[in-house]
């Protein structure tokens, strides 16, 4: 997808950047089951970053194949000790919907990104 302003264009190439990463397995074999274990289909969802916090421990936030807008911390030491938060309900302007949305926001790109994917998938 093309935007006009290059700060928009920059947070969809990372939103896909990462997204690839992890669709390509470019991550850390735990983490990836990890996310499975929760019921997230890493061929559909979309990542807006993947943050390492420090050696094994990852938080962040995807949109699952169900458009849920997750939060995670996990360190994979102990993963059953793991958050897995369904936040989509606390958007507000993180949805592209939103009159106040800020599609530079890497949590409404990503969005954006799995709406346009949904599209060329109908």
């Amino acid at each position: 997808m093309e935007f006009s302003k290059v700060s928009e264009q920059n947070a969809w190439d990372a939103v896909a950047t990462a997204t690839d990463q992890i669709r390509h397995g470019e991550s850390e074999r735990a983490l990836l089951d990890w996310f499975q274990a929760r019921g997230v289909n890493l061929g559909e969802a979309v990542f807006p970053c993947l943050g390492v916090f420090d050696e094994g421990v990852y938080s962040g936030t995807l949109v699952t194949q169900d458009r849920k807008v997750i939060e995670y911390f996990v360190d994979l030491s102990s993963p059953e000790d793991g958050d897995f938060e369904d936040v989509t309900a606390q958007l507000g302007p993180k949805d592209p919907s939103h009159p106040a949305r800020d599609l530079k926001d890497l949590i409404t790109m990503a969005l954006v990104y799995f709406d346009a994917q949904q599209s060329r998938a109908a």
